[in-house]
């Protein structure tokens, strides 16, 4: 299998959801190709960093008993021989819509706090989420700038560095050249984040380098804000169906300034 084909699999086998053959045949590849082993365990690192930081919520004591005294069900501790006789010394001729009423009304409670508990449940996972790709993207930065590989193709020219990608992604990256707002284009690269293909356009601010990552937003629109991590500020936001993460060493004031001139530049 070629790589284009592979890295389409490999959410699919990290989990488990591959057939013997296509793991095999997969396993063998990526033994052979250290990018697709890399993106491969970036995307095993990812699954791990969701599932450990999701939050868990247990429900409170008070509300089972809340539930049981709703549905006249036995309470925790009453041994079943009183149970029994509690229930034998309720009158037979109890009207049925006193019976209902409880149920109705443990019925609603319970859909309530399934409710809460899914909104919950997908606050911290998108919060997960987002944090992760924050993650992801200050150690592609750093990587950058360490491995001396920061561009693909090294040009000032945004006429340049916008027909290079062409035919390189799935998607057309929207490029501006930013040096009347002091912050020159220098070139772009290939990325991967957010388990995807992804272009990088590396700009200038004084001595230090702006990674700005851009890829569609199919999969979950990133949300608007700024983080500070490790020394390193980041500004996200999304624009035209692209979300937009920059990292950079800079002020977290100038990173900002930044932002507001690319999509600026780019409306």
């Amino acid at each position: 299998m070629e790589c284009n084909e592979i890295r389409r699999l490999l959410d699919a086998d990290v989990d488990g959801e591959l057939d013997l053959i296509h793991h095999l045949e997969l396993e063998a590849h990526l033994r052979a190709c250290p990018e697709c082993a890399q993106l491969a365990e970036r995307i095993r690192a990812r699954r791990t960093a969701l599932r450990e930081s999701l939050p868990r919520f247990t429900a409170p004591p008070q509300l089972a008993e809340k539930i049981r005294a709703a549905i006249g069900a036995q309470p925790a501790g009453v041994p079943l021989a009183s149970a029994t006789r509690a229930r034998a010394s309720t009158p037979p001729s109890a009207p049925r819509a006193k019976i209902l009423f409880p149920l109705w009304r443990a019925a609603g409670l319970a859909a309530s706090i399934s409710l809460a508990l899914l909104a919950g449940y997908s606050w911290g996972r998108a919060r997960a989420r987002s944090n992760f790709l924050f993650d992801e993207a200050i150690s592609s930065h750093v990587r950058s700038l360490q491995a001396n590989h920061l561009t693909d193709v090294a040009s000032t020219d945004q006429h340049t560095v916008k027909p290079w990608f062409a035919g390189k992604l799935d998607f057309s990256p929207p490029v501006v050249d930013l040096a009347a707002s002091g912050f020159p284009l220098i070139g772009g690269r290939l990325e991967h984040i957010d388990g995807r293909l992804a272009a990088a356009l590396i700009f200038r601010r004084r001595l230090h380098t702006i990674n700005l990552f851009i890829w569609p937003a199919s999969r979950a629109t990133i949300s608007s804000r700024d983080l500070t991590r490790d020394g390193y500020n980041t500004e996200s936001w999304s624009q035209a169906d692209l979300n937009f993460l920059a990292v950079s060493e800079i002020p977290a004031s100038e990173l900002a300034q930044f932002a507001a001139a690319f999509r600026a530049g780019t409306r």
